[in-house]
């Protein structure tokens, strides 16, 4: 039974990998909406950057920095579609091996925010 359990775990993890990776851009997307809805406000800077702040914190991120107009946030991304990838191509081990990459070699992911920019927010390097 753990056999047959195992093989269909491969491709279900390779389809919600790609659902997730798509789930994600259309995340992002809705941050931007966000973004530019609340750029818009008749609002002052620093109301502005609490409520997006706010939204973010609300969505599990992690405030790095925070200065008047820009924002610094990141957050490590639980891809269960990998996890399922590694235990469907490596059984026990791959769960193993995915926990321990996640704990201590994934590196999260970091937004950048800037009212003042053009691009509003971007997926920021550092």
């Amino acid at each position: 039974m753990g056999t047959i359990i195992m093989m269909f775990i491969l491709p279900l993890g390779i389809l919600v990998y790609y659902w997730d990776r798509r789930n994600y851009a259309q995340n992002l997307a809705v941050f931007r909406d966000y973004i530019l809805q609340i750029s818009h406000a008749d609002l002052s800077d620093a109301e502005k950057m609490d409520r997006i702040d706010e939204m973010f914190y609300q969505n599990g991120y992690t405030r790095i920095e925070r200065v008047e107009s820009r924002l610094i946030i990141e957050k490590k991304h639980f891809n269960i579609g990998v996890l399922f990838i590694s235990v469907g191509a490596l059984t026990y081990f791959g769960l193993f091996l995915y926990l321990i990459y996640y704990r201590f070699f994934m590196k999260p992911r970091r937004l950048r925010v800037d009212l003042e920019d053009e691009i509003m927010m971007r997926e920021s390097e550092t």
